[in-house]
């Protein structure tokens, strides 16, 4: 990323990437979110920091029923973090495919695990008693 390179900028191509709304991606460095004008010139960003791109339900999503969860599903590498709305009687299939296109992994062979446990996309998050902001973690 260039030193002078608006954020805007960056929202506008993880949008275009992951296939949402601009307004629905939130950039943060640590736990501070940033603002539109900031450059990594301003932010004093060096080689190693990371920034991370998380993308927000829609407000429509946002609208639905308690039955939605949002869940974290997360990578080996820090950047490969999705938050992903589901319902609690949706396969996690539909989450690991959802995962798997976002990031680019389309045909890898990627194990996903829930508290240590392997899935196998046939379960349901409320079979296994998934609750919102839970974590699965990727492997693979």
């Amino acid at each position: 990323m260039r030193k002078k390179r608006r954020k805007r900028s960056v929202v506008d191509h993880m949008a275009t990437r992951l296939r949402v709304s601009p307004s629905r991606i939130l950039l943060l460095f640590g736990e501070t979110e940033l603002s539109p004008t900031a450059t990594p010139r301003t932010l004093k960003l060096g080689v190693a920091d990371i920034i991370d791109c998380v993308v927000l339900a829609s407000s429509s999503e946002a609208t639905e029923t308690s039955q939605q969860l949002r869940l974290r599903v997360q990578g080996k590498e820090k950047h490969q973090m999705l938050e992903i709305s589901l319902s609690q009687d949706s396969p996690l299939k539909t989450l690991m495919s959802h995962y798997e296109e976002a990031m680019g992994l389309s045909g890898h062979k990627l194990s996903f695990f829930f508290d240590g446990t392997k899935l196998s996309g046939k379960e349901l998050p409320a079979d296994l008693g998934m609750e919102s902001g839970d974590l699965i973690e990727v492997w693979g």
